[in-house]
């Protein structure tokens, strides 16, 4: 059996696609997530430091005059090396150019805890009101 159409009817047919429009919202949503939860490297960020993990920690964006303590017993102040002699002369200087009272100290898990207690109170000496130990998320 044979169908046939009816003369002057003819069906619509749509040429074959893909719309994009979706895609193309996407992947610039995904541009605009990346860039905006990247997290740049800085220089006291990129000191090889393996931080102590902590379950309470709580990622906090800072300006704050950073003291680094690496696994050699090596000490930074703002990304620069620094003799432990000069630390609390140095970061005295430092806390009263900018104002604050707070500063945060970066300690590599394995060094000893007498050297981080040494590193405190040179820090409490320099004037520091308040001492942010920065741990690993």
């Amino acid at each position: 059996m044979t169908t046939r159409r009816a003369p002057g009817r003819r069906r619509a047919v749509a040429a074959p696609g893909l719309d994009l429009t979706p895609m193309v919202d996407v992947v610039f949503l995904l541009i605009i997530f990346f860039m905006v939860s990247t997290t740049f490297i800085t220089l006291e960020t990129g000191l090889p430091v393996d931080l102590p993990q902590a379950q309470s920690a709580q990622a906090q964006p800072s300006d704050l005059p950073t003291v680094t303590v690496t696994r050699d017993e090596r000490v930074f102040l703002a990304g620069a090396e620094v003799p432990i002699e000069e630390l609390a002369v140095l970061l005295q200087a430092s806390l009263e150019a900018t104002g604050l009272t707070t500063v945060v100290l970066r300690a590599d898990e394995s060094v000893p805890h007498g050297f981080v207690v040494e590193v405190m109170d040179l820090i409490k000496r320099a004037g520091a009101q308040r001492i942010a130990i920065a741990t690993g998320g």
